[in-house]
This record gives C-alpha cells, sequence and structure tokens, in this order.
C-alpha cells in the first residue's frame, strides 16, 4: 500500500494534461495578479487566491505529485503575508494526521498477516457458486474490508480471485463477461462504498475530521459512522442490484467450478493463525475503542482520551505483543510499518494551511459573503449543487484533491449564510468519494477496468445510476 495507491489517482488528463497543467498553473496565478483585487478584497487574500488556483490546476492535472503541491503553503504563505511559518507549518501537526497514521499502521499489520484476505473469502465462500449471490459476498467483504483498510488495496486483493471465479465459468478459460464484469467493478464499487462507513476508510473523511476539528464543530467516530453508514447500506445493494441486473433469470451450470476457486484460495492460507488471532484481536479492541470512546472518556483519568489517542495506542500495541510464530518477533516492525502512505500526511496538511491562509486573509468569508448574497438559494440548494458539483469534478481528479479544493469554500458559505458547517460540508466529504463512471476517477475502478472483463458502455450506465442513487441519499441521509 503506497502513497501512489491511495492519493496518486490517476487523472483523466495523462502525460500531456500534467505538462500542460505544469504550465497552466502558474500562467493564472501570475495573470490574476495583473488584474485589480475585488472590492472588498485585500492585497493578501488575493494573492492567496493565486496560490490557490495554481494549487488546484495542479492537483486537478496532477502536473507534480499532490503531495508535493501540498507542500506548497508552507514556503508561500509567509512569502505572502497571509500568516507566519509559525501559522503555515501547524495544520500539518494536526492530530487528525496522527490519526491516520494509527489507523494505517493497524491497516498494514492486518495486511500483513493477511487477515483481509481470510474475512474475504470466508464471507465470498457462504455463497457457493451461485453468480448473483456470489458476486453478493465478494461485495459485502470488500464494503466490511474497505471500512477499515484503504479502498485501493481491498480492490487489489480481491481482484484476481473474482476474475478466477469469472473464468471459471467457462472450460476453455475464457470469462464470462456479464458475470466477470458484476463480480470485478462489484468489488470495486464496494470497496469505495465502504470506505465512507468510518473516519479512517478513505483519506478524504480523515480530511473532513480534520477541517471539522479546526473550525471548532469536531465529529466523533461514533457520529460520524451513525451518519454515513446507513447511506453505505444502501448504496450496496443499489450498486448489485445495477450490476446484477443481466444475471437475472440467467441459467449457469458451472456453480461448482465457481465455488472452488473462492475455497482453493481459502484452503491456500490454511488454518487461522496466532498472529491472526492476535491482530484480529488488538483491530477489535481498537475499533471498538473508537466507536465507545465517548463513553470510555467519563470514565475516571480517561477525560482526555481522543480518536487519536485511540488510534496511536492501538498501533503501539502491536510494537510489543508477539506474534507467536518466531523468537522475538512482533506483530509489526517498523520496516512495515514505514510503507504506509506517509503523503496523506502531507495532503491532510497542506490542504488545512491553504484554508487557514483563507481565513486569516479573509478571503474564505469574502467567498461566503459572495455566494451567500445570491438571491432565492436555500441551504439545501447549496447542498446540492456543492454535492453535484464534487461528485463530477472527483470524476477526473483526485477525489483528495477535489475535497481540500472544496472545503474553504464549504466553511466560507457556511458562514457567511449562517448554516452549520456540518450540514454543508458533511455531505460534500461523502460525494468526494462517490465517482463510479469513468475508469479514470478512482484507482479502484481503474483495477476494474483493467481486467478486460469491463466495457467502458456497461462502467458508464452503472457509474451513472450510481451517482444519481448518491446524490439522493447523500441530500436524504445526510444534510
Amino acid at each position: 500500500m503506497t502513497d501512489e495507491n491511495i492519493a496518486g489517482e490517476e487523472t483523466g488528463f495523462g502525460r500531456s494534461g500534467r505538462r500542460v497543467g505544469l504550465v497552466l498553473g502558474p500562467m493564472i496565478a501570475i495573470g490574476l495578479q495583473l488584474l485589480p483585487a475585488p472590492d472588498g478584497l485585500s492585497p493578501e487574500a488575493w494573492r492567496v487566491v493565486s496560490l490557490a488556483a495554481l494549487m488546484v490546476v495542479w492537483w486537478v492535472t496532477e502536473a507534480i505529485p499532490i503531495a508535493a503541491t501540498a507542500l506548497i503553503p508552507l514556503a508561500a504563505l509567509p512569502l505572502l503575508g497571509a500568516t507566519s511559518m509559525k501559522d503555515a507549518a501547524a495544520p500539518y501537526a494536526d492530530p487528525i494526521v496522527f490519526l491516520f497514521i494509527g489507523g494505517f499502521i493497524l491497516a498494514a499489520c492486518v495486511e500483513r498477516w493477511r487477515l483481509h484476505e481470510r474475512i474475504a473469502l470466508s464471507i465470498a465462500s457462504i455463497a457457493g457458486g451461485r453468480p448473483v449471490a456470489l458476486v453478493g459476498g465478494f461485495m459485502i467483504a470488500s464494503m466490511l474490508i474497505s471500512m477499515w483498510i484503504s479502498n485501493t488495496a481491498t480492490t487489489l486483493m480481491l481482484a484476481p480471485i473474482a476474475i478466477g471465479a469469472a473464468r471459471a465459468m467457462s472450460g476453455g478459460g475464457k470469462p464470462d463477461l456479464a458475470l466477470g464484469g458484476a463480480l470485478t467493478l462489484g468489488v470495486a464499487h464496494a470497496s469505495t462504498i465502504g470506505g465512507i462507513g468510518t473516519p479512517v476508510g478513505t483519506p478524504t473523511n480523515l480530511i473532513a475530521m480534520a477541517f471539522f476539528e479546526r473550525a471548532g464543530e469536531p465529529i466523533a467516530f461514533i457520529d460520524w459512522m451513525t451518519h454515513a453508514i446507513p447511506i453505505m447500506l444502501l448504496m450496496l445493494p443499489a450498486a448489485w442490484l445495477l450490476l446484477c441486473w443481466p444475471l437475472f433469470g440467467k441459467g449457469h451450470t458451472r456453480f461448482e467450478a465457481i465455488a472452488a476457486i473462492v475455497k482453493d484460495a481459502l484452503k491456500a492460507l490454511g488454518p487461522m493463525t496466532r498472529p491472526e488471532m492476535r491482530i484480529g484481536a488488538v483491530f477489535a479492541l481498537t475499533a471498538l475503542g473508537w466507536m465507545f470512546r465517548v463513553q470510555i472518556a467519563e470514565l475516571p483519568g480517561l477525560s482526555a482520551l481522543t480518536d487519536t489517542g485511540v488510534a496511536i495506542a492501538g498501533a503501539l500495541l502491536l510494537f510489543f505483543i508477539p506474534s507467536g510464530r518466531g523468537r522475538g518477533e512482533k506483530l509489526i516492525d517498523w520496516k512495515t510499518a514505514e510503507r504506509i502512505p506517509w503523503g496523506i500526511a502531507i495532503l491532510f496538511g497542506g490542504g488545512l494551511a491553504l484554508a487557514a491562509g483563507m481565513e486569516s486573509t479573509g478571503l474564505a468569508a469574502w467567498i461566503g459573503e459572495w455566494i451567500g448574497g445570491l438571491d432565492g438559494l436555500s441551504a439545501f440548494t447549496l447542498v446540492a449543487l456543492l454535492v453535484v458539483t464534487t461528485i463530477l469534478v472527483s470524476e477526473l481528479a483526485s477525489n483528495v484533491a477535489t475535497l481540500t479544493s472544496m472545503l474553504p469554500v464549504v466553511a466560507a458559505v457556511a458562514a457567511a449564510t449562517g448554516t452549520p458547517l456540518q450540514q454543508l460540508a458533511f455531505p460534500v466529504a461523502l460525494a468526494a468519494s462517490f465517482a463510479f463512471m469513468l475508469p479514470v476517477a478512482t484507482a479502484p475502478n481503474a483495477i476494474a477496468y483493467s481486467s478486460g472483463l469491463v466495457t467502458l458502455k456497461r462502467m458508464l450506465s452503472v457509474g451513472f445510476g450510481l451517482n444519481i442513487a448518491a446524490i439522493v441519499l447523500i441530500m436524504t441521509f445526510a444534510t
């Protein structure tokens, strides 16, 4: 699991787009400074507009790695007169950054001992060889795992097994496209859907958590799950129906062959090992700590307990608990831990630093007042516009970059209209994850498309339906 897997999702602009973006970003930034600042905007704020424009262009086109783009505020904000170096650097050490680090060390340990693979195969094996049930089994497994582990890692782990099951439909090894497409897209889309279920499910969730924290409206781990899981649970059957529609009423005779693929993969893992049982116990305790942190904090001496504290405590335990497999070996070592996507931590800080610059110069308030001054727009309409815009942009740009760019604007709109921040920003945070139409929209989409079992027409049609479902469900349950 690398930074590139999680944060460096390929955009739809390719190599030539990156070259154009590399030049276009500075041109727009310089061009803006040749124009007079709008009324009511300070020179410092106008310079931050240029900085934001540069970063957005480079994020969208990935002219340079998006984590590298996120470092720009650290160098630029003090020079622009927006903030001091101390204030510019502070967001890069936000507590949510360490929540991310702790959560991904736990996930790395789960992957090290292949516990996630055993869970997925066990769920899929229950479905046997029935195609529609098999798709459902893979999707449930993918959703549950991606609630805690990156969507990309989940898809990479399950996709080869799904492809093998599809090939088992034909004696000649040629895959059944109806089932193969449903299985591979099912794994990809279910991992995306499952990613919204917990704050650690996908980086965009943590970006939103950090933003709420710095705005003085923190959201607890369990509160996030309470709002997100209903949407997740309704999105999964919607995706299953859209994907399995070609399979209903279609008879298959090779049920046993399909079931054998899953059974053989599970058998190859052997009996459950001591490391698997021990990391499973630590992970379960950490998850319970996150979910019941508010109640635990009421105990004597634990009033200062935070979700970040739970994550770091769980991660540290892994360095002390013996794996049970060899003398002196622990559940995790630093060589394994250092492979987590550290670039995401920089992304968090960069987005928060840019937002801080917008706030300190008055730019965020100016934007909010301008949007809030538009006549006839209710809070519901504002949310709908922001959600639809976020989903459309994230079809082409990295969802991390999309959300990082959108949140300061959303906060400004909330302040200008008197709307609670979470009422506007939480739906947008969920929308940033829901890009289902294009292979380039997310890494899971790209993995599914690269299998050769999914046609672009099918991805577009299923994805369009899921985007509509996402908009309806977000507007129904998250506002």
